[in-house]
């Protein structure tokens, strides 16, 4: 009896399959057609291109989308028009032409760094984060402070001379020196030694190195020697030159000069 309840059962199901019809899964295909409004053959970056979502029967409802590629590439108008000369390209120029030929190197980069109107470091600061470059000295303090140390260290190995000539190549804020007569001050037998010489050709940097050095300028009464000038970081003195030829050599035959690079 079990048994052909299951074969009864095994051929309804059998009669089911069999009558079962496969339904259609197809679906239209979408493709994508891309057309550039351009009036030459050649794409160019600035056309707008216009896409197309269409079907293959083109009974729906197609849809487009419009992109702008005006800004994806937009050089810049180039001028054949001559540049104008700075004043100094100009200066350059005329010496040039005088001269009939062409100058030095050492004659343009003393032009171009020192020229009474137009040098790079005369008429102003060019230091620090206002200015266009920054030097060791101005990171920190102890930049300065060592080249006081080996300076002092050097003073002792020559004997310890009455006078010293220590001269700064080049100065900048003064920063260096100021940072070195600090760190030096508690030393009196040498600081009392020093004579500080600034070779410094710039107005500008001159007036803030005589700030940073913290200096006043005693007045003689006599005339016949001109004004001292001390800084009260270690009561030195302190002169400025616009080059390494004007400083002057020790009064005693047991002086020496130091040069700072």
């Amino acid at each position: 009896m079990l048994r052909r309840l299951l074969l009864k059962q095994a051929s309804a199901s059998h009669h089911l399959l069999s009558n079962k019809t496969p339904q259609s899964t197809s679906h239209p295909l979408l493709h994508k057609h891309l057309l550039f409004s351009s009036s030459s053959q050649t794409q160019t970056p600035q056309s707008t291109s216009v896409e197309h979502l269409d079907d293959v029967d083109n009974n729906q409802a197609s849809s487009t989308i419009s992109i702008d590629r005006s800004g994806l590439y937009n050089p810049p108008a180039h001028s054949h028009e001559p540049t104008t000369d700075s004043e100094l390209v100009k200066h350059l120029k005329d010496v040039i032409k005088f001269r009939g030929g062409p100058i030095s190197v050492a004659e343009y980069m003393e032009e171009v760094l020192t020229n009474p109107k137009f040098g790079f470091y005369i008429t102003r600061d060019v230091f620090g984060a206002g200015g266009d470059f920054i030097t060791s000295p101005e990171v920190s303090q102890m930049f300065g402070e060592m080249v006081g140390i080996w300076a002092m260290c050097l003073w002792e190995q020559m004997g310890q001379p009455e006078k010293v000539n220590l001269v700064e190549l080049g100065p900048g804020r003064g920063t260096l020196m100021a940072d070195l007569l600090r760190g030096a001050s508690k030393f009196k037998s040498f600081t009392e030694s020093l004579h500080i010489n600034m070779v410094e050709c710039s107005p500008v940097l001159q007036k803030l190195q005589h700030q940073n050095l913290h200096c006043t300028d005693e007045v003689n009464t006599g005339g016949s020697v001109k004004n001292k000038t001390i800084s009260t970081l270690a009561g030195t003195p302190v002169s400025w030159h616009a080059s390494l030829e004007e400083v002057p050599s020790g009064c005693m035959k047991s002086s020496v000069e130091v040069a700072l690079p």
